[in-house]
């Protein structure tokens, strides 16, 4: 959801705040509201906007590993980001976060192991819009899981151009990480996913099993 999901701080990825992403741009730059979206790290002063956007999650039936009810409680939501962030330093932070709030196994879908991964929030002003996530590096479970970098839009903020834009931005990021090229993936009939791709100058590799896996350039 939000942050985690997919196998998603190490020190930040580099150049990962060049856009602006905290307080200190927003006040150099005037009002929060005024700043375009752009990338920021997962905080507990998005809490009340993550909340309408699982809200819409749910309602599309996804994103059930978040209850609610739970995510209500800011100090959860705060030890949620803080597992978010620390996928860098502890990959897989965030699902040891789940499996340790809900006493659940872990997911046993990391069959070749976690690798660090940085989750990004698109976000204009406190306002939620998506998330996108980069794994650092792939292995073969990846190749065909998940890729290198996952992304999405919120229900109520889609087909507005945030998700090219967003991709568009993360392409720097993982350059600087030492990604060239990404791999990136999406069902074959999610034309709305495939133009964005294809936008950022994303090639068809193969399709297997219902999904495309794409090449794309970030330098």
């Amino acid at each position: 959801m939000p942050g985690g999901g997919g196998g998603p701080g190490e020190p930040p990825a580099p150049a990962a705040d060049a856009t602006p992403a905290g307080d200190t741009a927003a006040d150099d730059a005037g009002p929060a509201s005024a700043l375009p979206p752009h990338f920021a790290r997962p905080d507990a002063r998005f809490h009340a906007s993550v909340l309408e956007a699982l809200r819409e999650y749910h309602d599309e039936g996804r994103h059930d590993e978040m209850d609610e009810d739970l995510f209500e409680e800011r100090d959860e939501f705060a030890r949620y980001c803080a597992a978010v962030n620390a996928g860098v330093e502890r990959p897989g932070e965030p699902d040891f976060y789940f499996a340790q709030l809900y006493g659940t196994p872990l997911p046993g879908v990391w069959v070749d192991g976690y690798v660090p991964m940085t989750t990004l929030w698109w976000v204009a002003g406190d306002e939620y819009l998506g998330r996108l996530s980069i794994r650092h590096r792939l292995t073969p479970h990846l190749l065909y899981h998940g890729g290198n970098i996952g992304f999405e839009v919120r229900p109520s903020a889609r087909r507005r151009g945030h998700a090219t834009a967003m991709l568009a931005a993360a392409l720097p990021l993982a350059a600087a990480l030492g990604i060239d090229p990404a791999r990136v993936d999406c069902c074959a009939g999610n034309v709305a996913s495939r133009r964005v791709i294809v936008k950022n100058g994303g090639v068809v590799d193969e399709e297997r099993d219902g999904s495309l896996f794409f090449w794309m350039p970030t330098t």
